[in-house]
């Protein structure tokens, strides 16, 4: 298994492609399927991507035999790392590969002068949620925000202190 940061279009593309596969397949039990395929559109598609590079945006993929098993984005916001998507597709799960990426992450806010990692998880994500509590993650607050064409995002907003 290797990790590296990604930093081609053709990176974002094959990323783009992995992004709807697992959203659609992780996000319905929770969330319609038109509220999934406008959030792909929005926070996963290959210009989504791009934009949010350009922003100081990193994303990191994991693979295995050249194929994307597990990714991650992430947003340096002063003394905090945003986490803003950690997906590891479902033939993946359990193979340890969040604890991998969980260390990437401690490391980076390390190297940066960083204190925390925080990431919003919908409430309705039970499974994402356990994870994050088990992995020493704790609830900061709770929020509800409109993401348009009348779709909302209730979450947690969830904070790792990384010493």
């Amino acid at each position: 298994m290797t990790l590296r940061e990604i930093s081609s279009e053709a990176d974002v593309s094959r990323l783009a492609k992995v992004a709807k596969e697992v959203w659609r397949e992780a996000n319905t039990s929770f969330c319609s399927e038109e509220q999934v395929e406008y959030m792909i559109a929005k926070y996963q598609s290959f210009e989504a991507i791009l934009g949010q590079l350009i922003n100081g945006y990193r994303y990191f993929v994991m693979e295995q035999d050249g194929e994307i098993c597990a990714y991650m984005g992430v947003q340096p916001q002063g003394p905090a790392l945003f986490l803003s998507k950690f997906y590891v597709l479902k033939p993946y799960r359990g193979a340890g590969l969040f604890s991998a990426g969980l260390g990437v992450l401690k490391q980076i806010c390390r190297d940066n002068d960083m204190c925390s990692i925080y990431l919003t998880v919908n409430r309705n994500n039970t499974h994402a949620y356990e994870v994050y509590l088990h992995k020493g993650f704790t609830v900061i607050r709770e929020e509800v925000n409109d993401i348009g064409f009348g779709f909302v995002m209730d979450d947690y907003i969830m904070e790792l202190i990384v010493e």
